[in-house]
C-alpha cells in the first residue's frame, strides 16, 4: 500500500504503519480486528499497538470491561514530525555544545602509540605507505638504509618524494663499500639531502629504519611495521645521531 510506504518516512516502520491505518479505518477496534484488517497474527498486532500507544499515536479505552483501540487524528503524526525535528536540532546543539570537549580527548589519544602492519604482497599497501610518508611534510627525516640488503627496493621517484616533502633529509647508507648506487647521484648535490656511510661490516642492519616525527617506518624483506610513538621516535633519534656522529662521508663514481 503506497500510504504504508509514505508512513515509514515519518519513521513508522512496515508493520506499525500497517496497524495504525487499520485503526484509523476501524475506529473503535478490539486487537482481533486490527490484527485482521492489518493481515497479521493478534500477538504481533498487540506489540505494535503497544509501540504506538507509547508515540501517541492510538489511545487504549476500556468500555463494557473490554479494551477497545482508538488511533488518533492524521494531525498528531504532524506534531510528531515536528517534535522529531525539535528533537534533532537539540542534539544537534549539544553535540556543538560538546564537540570541543570531544576533539580535546581524540587530541590526547593520538599521543598514545599505535602500531600498524603493511604487507609487501599486497601492492596497495606497499602504496599506501610511500605516499603517508611522503605526505607528512616534516622538518627533519632521518634513514637507515642497508643497501646490500634493500637496495632491490631503492626507487629514485620515491626518494624525491621525500627530499621534496622536508627541509632535511639525512640518511645513514650502509654498504660493503663507499661507492654510491647510481640512483642516488642526482641527490647529492641537493642541499637538504645530507648522506653519511658506515660499513656493513659493523653495521648491519637487518630492517630500513625511517624516522619521521612520532613515526617510525621499519621495512623488512616483505614487510613494513608502522610505530607511531613520541618516546620510542626521540629513542630511535638518538640512536640514529650517534651513528651519523661515527658515520664517514660518502663518494660517488
Amino acid at each position: 500500500m503506497a500510504l504504508v510506504q509514505e508512513l515509514l518516512s515519518v519513521g513508522l516502520t512496515d508493520k506499525e504503519a500497517e496497524v495504525y491505518l487499520a485503526a484509523l479505518q476501524l475506529g473503535y477496534a478490539s486487537v482481533q480486528e486490527i490484527a485482521a484488517k492489518a493481515n497479521i497474527n493478534r500477538t504481533t498486532a498487540y506489540t505494535h499497538i503497544k509501540n504506538l500507544i507509547s508515540r501517541g499515536l492510538i489511545n487504549a479505552i476500556e468500555k463494557n470491561t473490554k479494551v477497545y483501540y482508538l488511533a488518533e487524528r492524521p494531525e498528531k503524526l504532524k506534531y510528531l514530525q515536528e517534535q522529531q525535528e525539535k528533537e534533532i536540532e537539540r542534539r544537534r546543539e549539544l553535540l556543538d555544545k560538546i564537540m570541543p570537549k570531544l576533539e580535546s580527548i581524540y587530541n590526547l589519544a593520538k599521543d598514545k602509540p599505535s602500531v600498524r602492519y603493511y604487507s609487501y604482497e599486497n601492492k596497495s599497501d606497499l602504496e599506501l605507505v610511500r605516499n603517508e610518508i611522503a605526505e607528512l611534510r616534516c622538518d627533519e627525516m632521518y634513514n637507515i638504509f642497508n643497501h646490500e640488503l634493500y637496495g632491490d627496493y631503492l626507487n629514485r621517484d620515491h626518494v624525491k618524494r621525500l627530499v621534496d616533502s622536508v627541509q632535511k633529509f639525512k640518511a645513514l647508507y650502509i654498504s660493503k663499500n663507499k661507492v654510491l648506487d647510481h640512483r642516488l647521484h642526482s641527490f647529492m648535490d641537493n642541499e637538504k639531502f645530507k648522506l653519511k656511510f658506515l660499513p656493513e661490516a659493523k653495521f648491519s642492519f637487518l630492517c630500513e629504519v625511517l624516522i619521521a616525527e612520532n613515526n617510525v617506518y621499519i621495512a623488512g624483506k616483505g614487510d613494513w611495521l608502522v610505530i607511531t610513538d613520541k618516546l620510542f621516535a626521540q629513542t630511535l633519534g638518538l640512536l640514529f645521531h650517534a651513528l651519523w656522529g661515527i658515520a664517514e662521508d660518502m663518494r660517488f663514481e
